[in-house]
C-alpha cells in the first residue's frame, strides 16, 4: 500500500547513509507508474512519502528553517477540537500537521478527521511522532534493530536494509493456517510488526515507545426511539460523503447484492453524484440480478457488470502476493484483474469502499443474541470465540504438515486468541461487545486489509470506516444489530424503494422475513448437488448462482487453474521447505478434482509457498 515511510538512527549520524537508504526504500515501493515520491534526510533520520498524487494539496512537507519535517498519506477530511485558526480549511496540511504538532504533541492524531498515517519530525529537539487513526485500516509496519528503527506502508521497503534479518515468525503462520488471518500485530517476518490502530509511535531522548491514544469504549445505550437514531445517523453520513466526493472527477463504488454498497450508492446519487458503478462475478449470479435491479431503480447512467474472466486467478496471484505481502490466500488476487476492466484514470478518480461496512456501519455479525449472556467464565468466551474462527484448513490441518509446521499450528492455536482477547477485555464488562471488539481488530483489521488491494490502484476512500459512525455504533442498542435490523428500518425510512429490492443475504426484501420452508429448502438443494458432485468424483457440476463466483468449479473445469496450482504446490522446490506433507497434498488435488471443496484450503497453501519464493528466496 503506497504511503509513509522512513528511518530513525538511535545513536549514529550519517546523513548520506539514511538519504541513500529512503531512496532505496522507496524504490522497493515503486511499483506502480502513476506513485510519485518525495523524501528527505537528516543526519538522525529520514521521511519518505510515496502514492497517487492528489492535486493541489501538500503531503509532504521539509521546513529546515524551523526545524520540523512532516508527511502524510491516506486522506485527512478536516480538524477536531481546534481553535479556529488551526480548524481553518488550507491545502497546505502536512504543514498544517506541524503547527498541530507544536501545540498538542502526542495527542496530534485525535485532532484529525480521517483515514491516516503520519510522521511529524521535530529535527532540532530530536524528536518523532510516527501515528495511525482509530482503525488503522492503512496498515503501517515497523522493524527495530540495536541500530535503527524503520516503518513503512509495506514490508518490502525493509528489504532495501541490509542488515534486515528475514526470519519466518511461526507463531504468525501459524495463525494464518489456523483462522485464514493473522491476529493482533503479528506478520509473517518474526522482527516485523504492524502499529495496531489508535497508536501512536514516540521517539524521545533517544527511546522508542508506543502509545494507546484510542480504544473502543462502550457506555450506556442510547434510549433514543429508532425514528430518532435514523435521523442522527443519516445527518453522519451526508457530511461523510460531502467530504468524500470532493476527492476526485470520478467516484468509483462497486455494487453487489449486499446493503453496504447500495448504502453507498443510494448517497452518492442523493449528493448529486453520477458514480461509475461495476458489478463483477458470473453472469445472472444473485449479486448480478439485484444490483441491475439497484441500478434500475437509482436510473444509474454508467453501471457496467463485469465477468470474472477465470485466468484472473492465477495471472494476478504473483502480483497480488507482492502487493499483500502474503499473510492472506491468493483468492482475492481475482480483484486486481477487476479493477483493470474499469478503464478510469486512477488519478482522478476515488474509490469508494465499502469493504469495512457491517461494525461501522450499525449492524455486527460479530456476536449474536446467544452472547448476550453475563457470567460466562473466561475459559467459556475463548470458546465461543473458537467456535466462530476456523480459517479454510480446517481439520485437515493435521495431515497437511510437517511435524514442526504441525506443532506450531497446534500449540498457538488457542495461546494466540488468549493473547488477543486479553485486549479486548477493558472496552466493556459485557462479553458480546468484547467479542464484537475481538473480531473488528482482527476480522476487519487483519482479513479485510489484506483483501483490499483497491489500494495499491484508485484513490481509496473507506467510505464506512468513520470515527462519528463508530461512535454512534457503540451507543446503538444490541437488539438494532442483530440480522441488520438498524439498517433495514434505515432503508425503509431514507431509501423506501431499494428497500423494497431483496437482500443477497436472505434472499427478500427488507419488508419481507425468509421463511423457514424456503431455507430449508435451499439447504438441502445444496447439499444434494453437492453430494451429486461427490458422488460421480466430479463429473457433475453444479454452479451456486446465489455466489458472485464459484471457484471450486471453475478450477475443476479449467485445467489451466488446476496445472498452475499443481506446478507450484507439488514443486520440489516446495517440498524442500518441509512445510508440507507432500503425499497429503496430492490427496487434497484429488479431493478438489473429485467434487470436494478443496479450493481455498489449496489457495490459502498456494500463497504462503509464493510468499516464500517472492520474499524470503530471493
Amino acid at each position: 500500500m503506497p504511503g509513509i515511510l522512513g528511518v530513525i538512527l538511535k545513536e549514529n549520524k550519517n546523513r548520506q547513509a539514511n538519504e541513500n537508504l529512503i531512496r532505496a526504500m522507496l524504490q522497493k515501493l515503486s511499483h506502480n507508474d502513476n506513485y510519485v515520491s518525495q523524501s528527505y534526510a537528516g543526519e538522525w533520520f529520514a521521511i519518505g512519502n510515496i502514492g497517487l498524487p492528489v492535486e493541489g494539496e501538500d503531503r509532504f512537507t521539509i521546513q529546515e528553517k524551523s526545524g520540523y519535517a512532516a508527511a502524510f498519506s491516506g486522506y485527512i477530511y478536516g480538524w477536531k477540537n481546534l481553535d479556529a485558526n488551526l480548524s481553518r480549511d488550507t491545502a497546505n496540511k502536512a504543514s498544517r500537521l506541524i503547527e498541530i504538532y507544536q501545540r498538542h504533541k502526542d495527542n496530534l492524531p485525535t485532532k484529525i478527521d480521517g483515514s491516516f498515517n503520519i510522521a511529524v519530525v521535530d529535527i532540532k529537539g530530536r524528536e518523532f511522532l510516527i501515528c495511525n487513526d482509530r482503525f488503522g485500516h492503512r496498515q503501517l509496519y515497523y522493524y527495530e534493530d540495536d541500530d535503527l528503527f524503520l516503518f513503512s506502508t509495506e514490508i518490502k521497503a525493509f528489504l532495501a536494509y541490509d542488515k534486515f534479518i528475514k526470519g519466518i515468525d511461526l507463531k504468525g503462520v501459524s495463525d494464518y493456517f489456523n483462522y485464514g488471518y493473522l491476529l493482533g500485530n503479528k506478520t509473517f517476518f518474526k522482527d516485523v510488526k504492524i502499529l495496531r490502530g489508535g497508536h501512536n509511535i514516540i521517539y524521545k531522548n533517544a527511546r522508542i515507545t508506543f502509545q494507546k491514544y484510542w480504544d473502543y469504549k462502550f457506555g450506556e445505550e442510547s434510549k433514543q426511539t429508532v425514528g430518532e437514531l435514523i435521523e442522527e445517523a443519516d445527518t453522519i453520513y451526508i457530511d461523510i460523503i460531502r467530504k468524500l466526493k470532493s476527492y476526485g472527477e470520478n467516484t468509483i463504488v462497486p455494487l453487489s447484492g449486499g446493503l453496504d454498497s447500495r448504502f453507498i450508492i443510494g448517497h452518492t446519487v442523493r449528493a448529486g453524484l453520477q458514480p461509475y458503478t461495476f458489478t463483477h462475478g458470473k453472469k445472472n449470479c444473485l449479486d448480478h440480478k439485484i444490483a441491475h435491479r439497484v441500478a434500475q431503480e437509482l436510473e444509474l447512467k454508467n453501471y457496467r457488470f463485469v465477468e470474472v474472466n477465470p485466468d484472473w486467478f492465477i495471472d494476478y496471484i504473483e502480483e497480488f502476493v507482492f502487493l499483500t505481502e502474503g499473510m492472506i490466500d491468493s483468492s482475492p488476487a481475482i480483484l486486481l484483474g477487476i479493477n483493470r476492466q474499469y478503464n478510469l484514470n486512477p488519478k482522478s478518480s476515488v474509490f469508494l469502499n465499502g469493504i469495512f461496512g457491517g461494525p461501522t456501519n450499525f449492524g455486527s455479525v460479530f456476536f449474536t443474541p446467544e452472547d448476550l449472556i453475563d457470567g460466562l467464565t473466561y475459559e467459556k468466551k475463548l470458546e465461543r470465540i473458537k467456535g466462530s474462527l476456523g480459517g479454510f484448513l480446517g481439520g485437515l490441518k493435521d495431515g497437511l504438515f510437517d511435524q514442526n509446521l504441525k506443532a506450531a499450528v497446534s500449540e498457538n492455536y488457542m495461546s494466540s486468541i488468549d493473547e488477543e482477547f486479553r485486549n479486548c477485555l477493558e472496552v466493556s464488562d459485557k462479553f458480546y461487545q468484547q467479542r464484537d471488539v475481538f473480531f473488528l481488530k482482527n476480522n476487519l483489521g487483519r482479513y479485510m486489509n489484506q483483501v483490499d488491494c483497491s489500494r495499491f490502484i484508485w484513490h481509496d476512500h473507506f467510505a464506512l470506516a468513520n470515527d462519528r459512525l463508530v461512535d454512534f455504533y457503540m451507543r446503538l442498542p444490541a437488539r438494532l444489530h442483530f440480522s441488520r435490523r438498524f439498517m433495514a428500518e434505515y432503508f425503509k425510512v431514507k431509501f423506501p424503494t431499494l428497500a423494497a429490492i431483496p437482500y443477497q443475504a436472505t434472499g427478500v426484501d427488507l419488508y419481507s422475513k425468509p421463511s423457514k420452508y424456503r431455507i430449508k429448502v435451499q439447504e438441502y438443494i445444496r447439499k444434494s448437488k453437492y453430494y451429486a458432485e461427490r458422488i460421480s468424483k466430479g463429473k457433475l457440476r453444479f454452479y451456486d448462482m446465489r455466489a458472485y463466483i464459484h471457484p471450486e468449479q471453475l478450477f475443476r473445469s479449467h485445467n489451466k487453474m488446476a496445472a498452475y496450482f499443481q506446478e507450484i504446490l507439488l514443486d520440489d522446490r516446495t517440498a524442500s521447505r518441509g512445510y508440507y506433507n507432500m503425499k497429503r497434498l496430492e490427496t487434497l488435488f484429488k479431493w478438489q478434482k473429485e467434487g470436494g471443496y478443496g479450493f481455498y484450503p489449496l489457495s490459502s497453501l498456494l500463497a504462503f509457498e509464493v510468499f516464500n519464493r517472492l520474499y524470503m528466496d530471493r
